[in-house]
């Protein structure tokens, strides 16, 4: 029997409905080189309108079009305008090298580039607009658009590739159907609960799968959304934190890590009650010192396969936090086994974590394969509880082999940033004659803090956690660890400088 209901695509038309008719008086704040900009949805759709004309003017109305921008409302402006229009909006990786800047671009078949003025980005000879006083007044001067196009479901609205860690980055495109639903998905009370009376800041780049949806489903709800610009510091987060009365901050670990360092050593308030993480396994330290200064962690894991968050942890009990979560709605998961066979929830079996959902990817740009798949591979190692909340222990390339046994590169990591005296670690393995594989361990050390590698080994077996061999053969003390384009660990070009290390025998 046929359905009576009507046909609605779930568009970001739909969105952006919501955006002028409900919530025309709610704010945007924007840090910008300029200053502080404060406009309405109102004053925002109004801009977006105009954007829209602009890209007809340019004849780029419909097509493919690069951003190498930060978290502003320019960028945002170009969010809404791009796809309203049927086109795709490919946000670009600030951090990326030229060369692959030059891969990326040539692989979308972008049309024109919009970009902050501090990006040296310069081999394109495509149009190119930068973000500046003058620009806004070219898009101020247009008309404004009256009518948009009710763009099918399942066309593409953003671009966005992986940070390449592997080999070349990939592309996956997000239809206006996969960021309807998820930024509706992560409005649900289990997911993020985001609601109109919230302040969400997205330090989490509006480059990196579309800043996990936080500006739409924040727009989508009348939330007052703060972009905190660009290249921020932890001075400038806890200052617009305290200015504009952020309840929801979002971004990487590492991003926390340098805020409540600087919230303790300046002895000022965080008045902040959500810290929403991902990205990387946040550490059990972290958690606790956000939980002294009163603010909640919600633990969220995603890829950019998975459009970011899919699962959301929001335990009251921090030995749970180390935990993934639970699936948000409109996304499952299964534990595959090394022969395909799907694995029981049972807290104890360890396979390779499955995904399905609205917003999960068929496949890669370009890729001419059928992909008629029922699971994604995550490339992610996990177990299930019975109670469904996922646990994931490791990346299947960055597993250490030792022995014939597996150690948990993450499990350890976050072991040695517990202790008090530490502020990041990495393990990867290195090759062993005898093993196989062994771990070493790169710790940066906390500032003024002094401590050596029998003092954290020694931390280490007091936790009674850890099998002896698990225990890093080695600890060397850094300045810093490299970081991908995404601010993840970079274990790749880790492994690199410690085999010429050991190469060149320094340790």
């Amino acid at each position: 029997m046929d359905s009576t209901i009507m046909d609605y695509n779930l568009n970001i038309r739909s969105i952006f409905w919501r955006i002028e008719k409900l919530y025309k008086d709610r704010e945007i704040i924007s840090r910008t080189y300029e200053g502080i900009v404060h406009y309405t949805y109102s004053d925002f759709a109004l801009r977006v309108r105009k954007l829209a004309t602009f890209l007809k003017t340019n004849g780029i109305a419909g097509e493919a079009v690069a951003s190498i921008a930060w978290n502003t409302h320019r960028h945002l402006e170009l969010y809404f305008a791009v796809p309203l229009l049927g086109g795709v909006l490919h946000t670009v990786n600030v951090r990326f090298h030229e060369s692959e800047m030059d891969y990326v671009i040539k692989s979308m078949g972008d049309k024109a580039i919009f970009m902050d003025k501090d990006i040296n980005y310069k081999n394109s000879t495509l149009p190119t607009f930068i973000f500046d006083e003058r620009y806004d007044e070219d898009v101020n001067s247009q008309e404004s658009t009256s009518d948009f196009p009710d763009v099918d479901e399942r066309q593409g609205a953003i671009a966005c590739f992986t940070s390449g860690t592997t080999g070349k980055p990939k592309g996956v495109i997000y239809s206006h159907r996969s960021v309807f639903i998820h930024s509706l998905s992560l409005l649900a009370a289990d997911a993020l609960g985001i609601s109109s009376s919230d302040t969400v800041m997205p330090i989490v780049p509006m480059f990196h799968i579309s800043a996990w949806d936080l500006p739409f489903s924040s727009l989508m709800t009348g939330a007052k959304l703060v972009l905190p610009g660009p290249r921020p510091k932890a001075e400038d987060i806890v200052k617009l934190i305290k200015e504009f009365k952020v309840t929801v901050g979002v971004g990487a670990p590492t991003v926390w890590i340098d805020v409540v360092n600087y919230v303790e050593r300046e002895n000022v308030d965080l008045p902040l009650k959500v810290v929403v993480t991902g990205g990387a396994e946040p550490p059990l330290g972290l958690i606790k010192k956000l939980k002294e200064l009163g603010v909640k962690t919600y633990h969220a894991w995603g890829m950019t396969e998975t459009e970011a968050i899919a699962t959301v942890n929001k335990s009251d009990n921090i030995e749970r936090m180390s935990e993934q979560g639970y699936p948000i709605p409109a996304f499952e998961i299964a534990l595959m086994g090394p022969e395909g066979n799907e694995l029981p929830w049972d807290g104890k079996s360890t396979g390779e974590l499955v995904a399905r959902g609205a917003f999960v990817t068929k496949k890669y740009l370009n890729d001419k394969s059928d992909a008629q798949t029922k699971w994604f591979r995550t490339g992610d190692v996990a177990r299930i509880n019975p109670d469904g909340s996922v646990k994931v222990i490791d990346r299947l390339k960055d597993l250490i082999k030792s022995g014939g046994e597996w150690i948990s590169s993450v499990d350890l990591e976050n072991a040695i940033m517990s202790y008090e005296k530490v502020l990041e670690a990495v393990v990867v393995g290195v090759k062993d004659e005898r093993w196989g594989e062994r771990p070493i361990a790169l710790v940066v050390k906390k500032p003024g803090m002094d401590v050596n590698e029998y003092e954290i080994i020694e931390y280490l077996k007091s936790l009674n956690r850890f099998p002896k061999w698990w225990l890093p053969d080695k600890i060397i003390f850094v300045d810093s660890i490299p970081k991908t384009s995404t601010g993840k660990l970079d274990k790749k070009l880790v492994r690199e400088q410690l085999r010429s290390m050991l190469e060149e025998k320094k340790y």
